[in-house]
Order: C-alpha cells, then sequence, then structure tokens
C-alpha cells in the first residue's frame, strides 16, 4: 500500500508543480506588465476593460457548461470513452457560442454602453473560441500531465507580454492593449494544439447525441454553480460601473487583482489532489478518504490566513508601489477583500469532496443563495461605500456560500462540521 501511495503522490506533486509554474508565470506577468498597463492607462481606462473583461468572463462561462471538474472526473471513470466525452463536450461548447456573444451584445445596447464597449469586446471575443478548445486542457489534466498545457499556452502569454511591452513604450491607446489580449490567447490555445495533436488526435473525437443529454443531466447542477460562482466573481465589476462609475471600477480592480493573484493555489492543489480522493474513496477504507480530505482542508485555511495576514500588514505599501496616488482608497479595498481568500479556499476544496460525493445540486443550492445575498448587499454598500462597499459584500456572501450555507443542509451538515474543524486545526502541523 505504501508503494502505492508513492506513485499516486509523486506524479500528483509534480502536477501541482506544473500548475503553480503556470500560474507564478502569469503572476509575474500580472505584477510587472499588468500593473504598468493600469498605471498607463489610469483608473478610468483600466475600469472600462474590466467591465468589458467581466463581461466577456460571464459570457464564457456559460459557454462552457461549468462543467471542467465533472469532466475530469468522467475521463478518470471511463478512459475508454475519452474521444466520446472530449468530443461531445466541444461541439456543445463551440454550439452554445453565437448565443452568448449575442447576449452580450444585447447587454450592451440595452445598457446604452458608449461605441469604444463594443470595439473592446470584439478584440477580447478570442476568449470565446478558447472554451471548447479547453477540453484538451481537461485531458491533461485528467492524465496528470498539465505540463503540456503550461508549456503551450505560456508561449503565448509570453509573447503578449513583451508586444505589451512595445505598446507601453510606444504609448498607444486602450484599444491597441485589447487587441493584444485577444491575441495571446489565439496564440496559446494555437501551442495547446499543436502540443495535443503531437501525441493524441483531435480529429479522433466522436459526438453522442445521447452523452450531450447524460452528461446535460448529471452535470446541470456544475452548471448553475459555475454560472453562480463567475458571476459572484464579477457581478461587482458590472454593478459599481454602473452605479458609482468606471473611475471606482479601475479601483477596485486593481486592488482584486492582487487578491486573484493567490487564487491559483487552491485550484492548483484541487484540481491535481482529485484523482488522490477518488482512489482513496474507492480502494480505501472510509477513515482514510475522510483524513485525507481533512488534511486538505487545515492545508487550504492555514494557507489562506497566512497569506491574507501578510497582504493586510502591508496592504497601503503593496498599493503605492503598484499603482502609484491615482489609485488612492484600493488599499482599503485589498484589506477587505483579500480575506475572501480563506472562504475561496476552503469552497474550492468542498467542491472535490462535493463531486466525489455526488452533492453537486447543494453546491448549486449554495452558490445562488449566495450570490443573491452578495447582489442584494451591493445595491445596499456600493452607493455608500462604493468600492469598498463591493468588497465588503463579496466577503460576507463569500463566506456564507462556501462555508455556513453547508448548515442548512442535511446532507452538507458533515462537510459544515470538517470546515469547522479545519479552522481549529491551523495552528496544527499534525494529521488529522
Amino acid at each position: 500500500m505504501k508503494s502505492l501511495l508513492l506513485k499516486v503522490r509523486s506524479p500528483v506533486l509534480l502536477n501541482i508543480f506544473w500548475l503553480s509554474i503556470d500560474q507564478l508565470s502569469r503572476l509575474a506577468i500580472g505584477l510587472v506588465v499588468g500593473i504598468w498597463i493600469a498605471r498607463y492607462l489610469g483608473p478610468q481606462q483600466w475600469g472600462e476593460i474590466n467591465y468589458t473583461l467581466a463581461l466577456v468572463s460571464i459570457m464564457t462561462s456559460i459557454t462552457n457548461l461549468g462543467m471542467d471538474g465533472f469532466l475530469v472526473k468522467e475521463l478518470l471513470d471511463s478512459p475508454a470513452q475519452k474521444n466520446q466525452i472530449l468530443g461531445t463536450a466541444f461541439v456543445t461548447r463551440l454550439a452554445i457560442l453565437p448565443l452568448c456573444v449575442l447576449a452580450a451584445l444585447l447587454f450592451f445596447y440595452f445598457s446604452g454602453a458608449p461605441s469604444s464597449y463594443y470595439y473592446l469586446f470584439a478584440f477580447l471575443s478570442p476568449n470565446f473560441l478558447a472554451v471548447p478548445l479547453d477540453v484538451i486542457d481537461l485531458e491533461f489534466r485528467s492524465r496528470l500531465q498539465s505540463r503540456r498545457t503550461v508549456i503551450a499556452k505560456n508561449i503565448g502569454y509570453f509573447i503578449g507580454a513583451a508586444i505589451k511591452v512595445y505598446l507601453l513604450v510606444a504609448q498607444k491607446s486602450m484599444l491597441w492593449f485589447a487587441a493584444v489580449m485577444g491575441l495571446e490567447v489565439i496564440l496559446s490555445y494555437s501551442f495547446l494544439i499543436i502540443s495535443y495533436q503531437r501525441g493524441q488526435n483531435m480529429f479522433a473525437w466522436g459526438f453522442s447525441k445521447n452523452r450531450v443529454w447524460s452528461l446535460l443531466q448529471a452535470g446541470w447542477p456544475f452548471i448553475v454553480a459555475n454560472m453562480a460562482v463567475i458571476l459572484y466573481m464579477k457581478i461587482d465589476q458590472l454593478m459599481i460601473a454602473n452605479i458609482v462609475g468606471e473611475t471606482e471600477l479601475g479601483i477596485f480592480s486593481s486592488a482584486t487583482r492582487i487578491s486573484d493573484l493567490f487564487i491559483f493555489i487552491p485550484m492548483a492543489i484541487s484540481s491535481s489532489y482529485l484523482a488522490v480522493l477518488v482512489k482513496a474513496k474507492q480502494e480505501e477504507p472510509s477513515s482514510k478518504y475522510i483524513q485525507k480530505t481533512m488534511t486538505l482542508f487545515a492545508w487550504m485555511v492555514k494557507g489562506a490566513v497566512a497569506i491574507a495576514c501578510l497582504v493586510s500588514i502591508f496592504s497601503v505599501q503593496i498599493i503605492n508601489i503598484l499603482y502609484g496616488e491615482k489609485y488612492q482608497g484600493a488599499e482599503n479595498v485589498l484589506l477587505i477583500h483579500i480575506w475572501s481568500l480563506v472562504p475561496i479556499y476552503l469552497g474550492v476544496a468542498a467542491g472535490q469532496y462535493m463531486i466525489i460525493e455526488n452533492l453537486q445540486k447543494y453546491n448549486t443550492y449554495k452558490t445562488v443563495l449566495g450570490l443573491a445575498l452578495n447582489v442584494a448587499l451591493n445595491f445596499i454598500l456600493i452607493p455608500a461605500y462604493g468600492a469598498a462597499g463591493a468588497a465588503i459584500s463579496t466577503l460576507i456572501s463569500y463566506y456564507f456560500s462556501a462555508i455556513f450555507s453547508n448548515y442548512i443542509f442535511s446532507p452538507t451538515k458533515e462537510l459544515f462540521a470538517y470546515q469547522i474543524k479545519s479552522f481549529r486545526m491551523i495552528f496544527s502541523f499534525k494529521r488529522w
């Protein structure tokens, strides 16, 4: 058994390493190039770009059907049907693309958006085409081969970063930067296709109408939950821009970008650790499975609290050094928003548990309730406190949705108990 666990852990840790390298490289680009762009454009134009990106993100989350984690589980459970699963997911996502693009354009029209938003949207639209191709990454993830995704995508991102530096030196306008953001997506996924075709064959993928319905029936909770999650992350930006303006949105976005830099950690760990938990559930005593789950929860909380404390202490210095005087007030937003990492980390880990235990429908209920709370609080707090009010709304609703809502439903009360126990384990470094 010990040798078996060593074999499992080794590729898992290697996969976590590569996913971390991916996010750390983007972290470096975000800190150097992204913040340089924010300083150059100023809060107003930076807010306009982030407003458009928020809408694109919401629509792409609808396009991918929120089934990434579920599809990885399907690939692990049915490796012989890999081509049919990938092909069906690809075609289904591709078919939804036109509807999402149309919905975004209608939103701009009825909200009275200026013409600059349409141009920004056009340049950022390659993000839509990337969604169907992300099924390649899902297969790599299921085989713990994220290294191939990381290398392929980062080539495109680094080329894009180099072009952005040129645009900064040449003092180009806002639309040029949006165009390069779209171009780097095209480059990244072109390299991803090349990497996949070297060992696999996209043209071997199949499509099954029956599998479409089976995937939708089993995965609809993920669809609704994922839409709620992305709305959690982006609805604040849409509401800030419409209530108090793009400048305040630029301040909010500058602060939350720092918080978002750390979200890669639970994503990388949980996505790689999922295979370990699935195997433990199938092959080991339930006590061992719970032990592994609690270990994941405990380290998620410890990591989130450590990061939040460190950033809180230096929030003023971080904003002043990175963004400058134009973004005064962002330090207060950062001080509040960084603590949302705690429920985010624990929520991501709990999501893996809910997938394995087939509790995904409750995840949907939880996220929808949290989203409703977030929107309600935004209407109250944004007019009074601006960007800081949105940060408070986010913090409260995240804690409710990721943790406390588990106490509402009987099947998830045990999960709530595990989460609370993980807080009591913050200063313990022993195995549960």
